[in-house]
């Protein structure tokens, strides 16, 4: 990953935001990030199970989620912003037991979040290719966030990626796009059919009470090459998403279906349109990474993103912030933030995000809990809640910041109406 390229100036439209964020003893730095994403571990595919551990390998054949004809057309923007976190860091590494992940998923939902993004990830839901067209899912990791969240009220935002060793491109690299995207459009299929409204998973668990899944990221940052691998492809990502895309909407055309988080929205989107026009009819939103050095770094993300929509023609199309976030070890990592100003960028930001005229769906913080072992290792240090959870200066403010989102309040003039 290359770094970013700073620039000291302020974009114009972001003065009424500044007037927001600048309140109290809240300290702003008007430093904008232009481009750039966070670094993130990659997720481990060893380990053991999770605080619901159900079944089973179920074949599904692939012949069972066709492509419609004509194309579902694009879903209307969601009624309502939502809020949450990421929690990756709860069920990836597979290292933490269930009364743990329970502890600090009660806790998140004591903050007002609603939504949780974790990967679902296809390397481990497929290890083995499919037998004469039948595909084979082993849904344990999977079924082990939905219960999770569920048992708490959340709703999970899950991002459908990486390639099964076996269906990569590039073999041996771990982040590799799919050499055809037909294997991954039934994976996705087969994660709405059993995670989405009326999916087999809440039929086969009644204690629950359910929490569908209603939209889904295709991927994550497909435009950073340590998430496309070797080398970001917009051509190829636009056809994975369509492909993706039209066989989720044969399994349930009520599902949202949204552009995995994009760190670099203002290059990668007109290249995908350009590469692919039908897709201006058929996309259900994007997702965004503006990760930058402060809130108003962020919030020029947002701009920058919703104004490069409207020059293609999709001024309604909603956005998702499905990642920002601050490193407090260690100093001058990307992405840094000092402990003590952490908790005044978070609620600034999240608070910002919730007036916004920018037509948001969804902020997300990045991250709930990180490991917090080694000094030297960023991500290690992006999580707002310890591993054995209590409330913090981040918890509260992340809290703050939700409830300044959902209170009345005038509308922030970012975006022009977008």
């Amino acid at each position: 990953m290359t770094g970013p390229n700073r620039r000291r100036w302020l974009w114009p439209g972001l003065a009424s935001a500044a007037v927001a964020l600048t309140t109290g003893a809240v300290v702003v730095l008007i430093v904008v990030l232009a481009s750039g994403s966070a670094p993130r571990a990659r997720p481990s595919s060893s380990g053991t199970g999770r605080s619901i551990s159900v079944t089973s390998a179920s074949p599904i054949p692939s012949s069972t989620t066709p492509a419609p004809t004509p194309p579902t057309p694009a879903l209307p923007a969601p009624a309502g912003e939502q809020f949450g976190a990421g929690v990756n860091g709860l069920f990836n590494g597979r290292s933490y037991g269930a009364d743990l992940i329970d502890a600090e998923l009660a806790a998140l939902r004591r903050t007002g979040a609603t939504i949780a993004r974790s990967d679902s990830l296809w390397e481990l839901t497929e290890p083995q290719p499919p037998v004469n067209g039948a595909h084979h899912y082993d849904w344990r990791f999977d079924d082990s966030i939905a219960g999770s969240l569920a048992a708490h009220g959340l709703r999970w935002l899950p991002i459908l990626d990486y390639s099964a060793s076996w269906a990569r491109a590039s073999p041996g690299r771990l982040h590799s796009p799919p050499a055809t995207p037909t294997d991954y459009a039934a994976y996705a299929a087969a994660f709405v059919a059993r995670y989405g409204p009326g999916g087999a998973f809440w039929s086969s668990h009644p204690s629950l009470t359910p929490e569908p899944v209603a939209t889904v990221e295709i991927w994550n940052e497909p435009d950073d090459p340590s998430f496309w691998s070797p080398t970001p492809d917009a051509s190829r990502y636009a056809e994975l998403y369509l492909s993706a895309r039209s066989a989720i909407s044969a399994v349930d055309d009520r599902m949202g279906v949204i552009v995995g988080g994009l760190t670099k929205p203002t290059t990668f989107l007109p290249a995908m349109l350009a590469a692919r026009p039908e897709l201006r009819n058929q996309i259900d939103g994007v997702a965004i990474h503006p990760y930058a050095p402060g809130p108003l770094g962020v919030l020029a993300g947002v701009r920058a993103a919703r104004l490069v929509l409207g020059t293609l023609g999709l001024s309604s199309l909603p956005l998702y912030v499905t990642e920002f976030g601050w490193t407090t070890r260690p100093p001058g990592a990307l992405h840094y933030a000092p402990e003590r100003l952490r908790p005044s960028y978070i609620s600034s930001t999240v608070g910002a995000l919730g007036h916004l005229d920018c037509g948001l769906a969804a902020g997300v913080l990045y991250t709930w809990m990180t490991a917090e072992r080694d000094p030297g290792n960023a991500q290690d240090w992006f999580g707002i809640s310890p591993p054995q959870p209590a409330a913090t200066p981040d918890t509260t403010a992340f809290a703050t910041g939700i409830a300044k989102a959902r209170a009345p309040g005038a509308q922030i003039s970012l975006c022009g109406g977008g």
